[in-house]
């Protein structure tokens, strides 16, 4: 006979951690997206060639 063994509760505890770590990142990640800030390159004068 093959017994069905029920699975132990402990390993609901990483699924939980994963799913919030995952909905913690989808959030900052829609937040950020919102700024939009313009990139600066500062370029200095003495490499623009001879």
């Amino acid at each position: 006979m093959i017994y069905h063994e029920d699975k132990p509760s402990g390993t609901a505890f990483p699924i939980i951690v994963i799913l919030i770590a995952m909905i913690a990142i989808a959030g900052t990640l829609a937040l950020s997206s919102g700024h939009q800030t313009s990139t600066r390159i500062f370029v200095p004068s003495s490499s623009a060639g001879p």
